[in-house]
């Protein structure tokens, strides 16, 4: 796996991409910087590595990675989530949903749920909601809104 473990300074970094410290930290919100591809690709890995993984649960929600895992196409399952999967919009853990919150707060998943397109709120955000924005619960509501502007879709 080439899991990032050390970032580099953060000066070198932000002057990398032409940018300085007063400039990255006074910026117009609308500023937008270019930042090489690969430096993107290890700062998110680097990202994905921080977050909660639980491998029984990866695996059993999603089975084409249990079975190129059952395989050996994949050797080590938390490394494709850090390398590919969080990318690809997989969730690593089982995310704290609130049941009744999220059904309540998204009254079309509690009629999926109901005409049983859906298993359950965890089943509508693990495969649908995180990727739209959703909240899972009541707390992360304010998180969810601050990172839904920060990417311009709020």
């Amino acid at each position: 796996m080439n899991q990032p473990n050390s970032v580099p300074n953060g000066r070198l970094l932000i002057e990398s991409i032409g940018l300085t410290q007063d400039r990255l930290f006074f910026f117009d919100a609308k500023l937008k910087v270019a930042i090489p591809g690969q430096l993107l690709k290890e700062l998110l890995m680097l990202a994905a590595s921080t977050l909660p993984f639980e491998q029984d649960f990866y695996l059993a929600t999603y089975p084409d990675i249990r079975e190129a895992y059952e395989a050996g196409r994949i050797t080590d399952p938390r490394a494709h989530f850090i390398e590919k999967g969080y990318l690809e919009g997989r969730v690593g853990s089982i995310p704290n949903i609130n049941e009744e919150y999220y059904k309540s707060t998204y009254p079309d998943v509690e009629v999926a749920i109901a005409a049983g397109a859906l298993e359950s709120a965890l089943d509508h955000y693990v495969r649908f909601g995180a990727l739209e924005g959703r909240s899972p619960n009541l707390e992360s509501v304010a998180n969810t809104k601050r990172w839904l502007a920060i990417l311009g879709r709020q």
